[in-house]
C-alpha cells in the first residue's frame, strides 16, 4: 500500500528543518574559525585541529549508534500509540549514556598528556586543549538522550535549536576565553596553545548551555503525548535490544573518527618524511591548510543531507512497523534523490569557484595557505557527493534494520583511505593532495556500496537518470555559468578593486548558479510533481514547472 502523503511530509519537513538549522551551525562555524584564525594565528589553529579528531572520535561512542537506537525503538512505539514504553525507552537510555560519558570525559581529562603529548606529538599544547574540551564529552552525551528521544517522536525543532544555540554559544564564548588567554601569554611562545585552549573551553561551555536548551524542550513535551494503549511490557529489556543496534552503528561511526585520528598523528610525519621543502613548519601549514581553509567549508553543504539522515530513520522504522513495503521504497528513493539534487551542484560550485570562495570566506588567508588550499579544495569538493550518499543511504538502511551493512563499508572505506594516505602523501609531486584523493577514495568506496544494498534490501527500482544523470547535467551547466559571471565581474574594474568588491562578485556569481541550477531542475523534470509536493518551497517549482 502506499504510504500516506502526511507521513511523507513530516519526514521531508523534519529533513528540512534539521539541514537548515545544520547549514546555519556550519555557517556560523566557519565565521568561528574565521575569526579564531585572527586571534590565534595558524599557529594556534594547528593544535586546534590537533585535539579535535580525539575529541570526535570518543564523542562518537555516546553520539552516534545509541541516539539512532533510541529514536528508532522510541517511533516504533509511537507508532502503535505506547507511550509510556517510549518514555521507558528514554529513561534508561539516560542512565547508560550518563556512564558513557563520565568514563570517556575522564579518559580524555586524564590522558590528555599521553594523547596529545606523545602520541599525537603535540605537547603541552595539544595538552592543556584536551583538558578544556573533556567535560563537553559528558554534556553531550546527556543532550544525545534527549534528542534521541525527541527525534523518534519526529520532534526536530528541539534538535535544531539546541544545535544552534551550541554554535552560538561557542562563537561568543570561544572567542572570548581565546582571547582573554591569548592575551595574558602573548610575550611567549606559549601564547598559541593558551588561545586553542580557550577555543576549546568555549565549546565546554557551548555543550553545557546547548544541553539546557534541550532538557527545556523535553520538559514542555511530557505532558504532549498520553498513552493510547497500555505498555504491554512496562519492564521490557532496553538495554539489550538498544545495544544491539547501537554497537554495530558505532562501531561504524568511529571508524572515520579514527581514520581522522590516525591523520592527525601521520600526515605531518609523512610530509616531513618527503624532505624539502617540507619542513616541520611547512608540513603543519599544509595539515592546517587542508583541515582549517578546506575541510570546514567541504562539511557545509554536508549538513544538509544530515537532515535527510536523521530524519529517514524513525520515518523508515515507523512505515516498517506498518509493514508498508511501498513507503519504506518511497523514503529510500526520494531521500537518495533530495541527496544528490543537493550534493552534486556543492560539489561542481565549491569547485569552480574553489579560490573565489576561500578568500570569501578567509579573508586574511597568508598567500602561502591559499596556495596550498586553492587546489586541495578543486579536488576535495567532490567528496561532498559521496558523503551524501554515505550519509543518506546509511540512514535508510538502519531504518530497515541493516546496522551491521554501514559499519562494514564505511570499515573498507576507512582502510581505503589509510592505504591511499601511506601510497601518496610520500610521493612529492602529490604531497599533501594524498589526503585529499584518500577520503574521495574511502567515501566514494562507503558510498557506492551503500547505495547498492539499500537498492537491493528494499528492492527500490532507483532511476540513475533522475538521480545522478540529470543532477550531474544541470550542475555542469551551472558551474559553467558560475565561472562565467565571477570571470566576467573580475574583470570589471569596479570588481576589481577592494576586497569587499570582489568578495561581491562571488556572491553574484552563487546567486546566479542556484537561479540557473533551479532553472534546469525543473527544465529537467529531475522531480515529479508529486515528489515536488513535499519539498519545502517545491509547490511554487511545481506551479512554475507548469507554466
Amino acid at each position: 500500500m502506499r504510504m500516506e502523503a502526511s507521513k511523507k511530509t513530516t519526514f521531508v519537513k523534519g529533513a528540512a528543518i534539521l539541514a537548515f538549522a545544520g547549514l546555519i551551525c556550519k555557517l556560523i562555524g566557519v565565521f568561528f574559525r574565521i575569526f579564531a584564525v585572527r586571534i590565534v594565528g595558524e599557529q594556534g589553529m594547528f593544535y586546534y585541529e590537533l585535539v579535535y579528531p580525539t575529541y570526535s572520535w570518543l564523542l562518537i561512542i555516546s553520539s552516534s549508534g545509541i541516539p539512532t537506537a533510541i529514536s528508532r525503538m522510541v517511533a516504533e512505539r509511537a507508532a502503535i500509540g505506547n507511550y509510556d514504553g517510549a518514555r521507558h525507552v528514554f529513561r534508561r537510555s539516560l542512565l547508560l549514556l550518563l556512564l558513557i560519558g563520565i568514563v570517556t570525559s575522564t579518559l580524555m581529562f586524564f590522558g590528555a598528556d599521553f594523547i596529545g603529548g606523545t602520541l599525537l606529538n603535540g605537547g603541552a599544547g595539544a595538552k592543556y586543549s584536551m583538558m578544556a574540551l573533556a567535560p563537553a564529552l559528558l554534556f553531550v552525551s546527556l543532550m544525545c538522550a534527549y534528542r534521541g528521544y525527541l527525534q523518534g517522536l519526529q520532534r526536530m525543532t528541539g534538535t535544531s535549536v539546541s544545535q544552534l544555540a551550541q554554535q552560538v554559544f561557542k562563537f561568543a564564548f570561544g572567542l572570548l576565553f581565546a582571547y582573554i588567554l591569548f592575551r595574558k601569554y602573548q610575550d611567549s611562545e606559549f601564547c598559541y596553545a593558551a588561545g586553542a585552549a580557550g577555543l576549546l573551553l568555549g565549546v565546554t561551555v557551548s555543550e553545557m548551555l546547548a544541553l539546557v536548551v534541550m532538557i527545556v524542550f523535553y520538559v514542555r513535551t511530557r505532558g504532549q503525548y498520553p498513552a493510547l494503549i497500555e505498555d504491554p511490557d512496562p519492564k521490557a529489556r532496553v538495554f539489550g535490544p538498544m545495544l544491539a543496534i547501537a554497537i554495530p552503528i558505532t562501531l561504524g561511526a568511529s571508524i572515520l573518527p579514527i581514520a581522522n585520528f590516525l591523520d592527525s598523528a601521520m600526515i605531518t610525519r609523512l610530509l616531513r618524511g618527503i624532505g624539502e621543502p617540507f619542513t616541520e613548519e611547512y608540513a603543519k601549514l599544509n595539515y592546517t591548510a587542508l583541515c582549517t581553509y578546506v575541510r570546514s567549508i567541504i562539511n557545509l553543504p554536508a549538513t544538509l543531507t544530515v537532515g535527510i539522515s536523521m530524519s529517514i530513520v524513525p520515518a523508515i522504522a515507523e512505515a516498517r512497523v506498518r509493514e508498508d513495503r511501498d513507503g519504506v521504497q518511497h523514503l529510500s528513493l526520494l531521500s537518495l534523490k533530495i541527496a544528490m539534487a543537493i550534493g552534486i551542484p556543492c560539489a561542481v560550485g565549491l569547485s569552480v569557484l574553489a579560490g573565489p570562495i576561500i578568500k570569501l570566506l578567509y579573508s586574511r588567508i597568508t598567500t602561502e595557505a591559499f596556495e596550498i588550499a586553492v587546489p586541495l579544495m578543486r579536488v576535495a569538493a567532490f567528496t561532498v557527493v559521496f558523503i551524501s550518499l554515505v550519509q543518506t543511504a546509511t540512514g535508510a538502511l538502519q531504518g530497515v534494520g541493516k546496522h551491521r551493512l554501514p559499519m562494514w563499508f564505511l570499515l573498507i572505506g576507512g582502510l581505503t583511505k589509510v592505504a591511499v594516505n601511506f601510497i601518496f602523501i610520500p610521493i612529492k609531486e602529490i604531497n599533501i593532495l594524498g589526503a585529499v584523493f584518500s577520503n574521495l577514495a574511502c567515501f566514494g568506496v562507503a558510498g557506492i556500496l551503500d547505495t547498492v544494498a539499500l537498492l537491493r534490501v528494499t528492492k527500490a527500482k532507483l532511476s540513475v537518470l533522475d538521480t545522478f544523470i540529470k543532477p550531474a547535467l544541470a550542475s555542469a551547466l551551472m558551474g559553467g555559468a558560475a565561472w562565467g559571471v565571477h570571470y566576467l565581474l573580475s574583470g570589471l574594474a569596479l570588481f576589481n578593486g577592494s576586497s569587499w568588491m570582489r568578495s561581491a562578485a562571488t556572491i553574484l556569481a552563487i546567486i546566479a548558479a542556484v537561479a540557473v541550477y533551479i532553472v534546469f531542475t525543473v527544465l529537467f523534470g529531475m522531480f515529479t510533481r508529486d515528489e515536488l509536493a513535499y519539498i519545502p518551497g517545491g509547490r511554487k517549482l511545481a506551479r512554475f514547472a507548469r507554466r
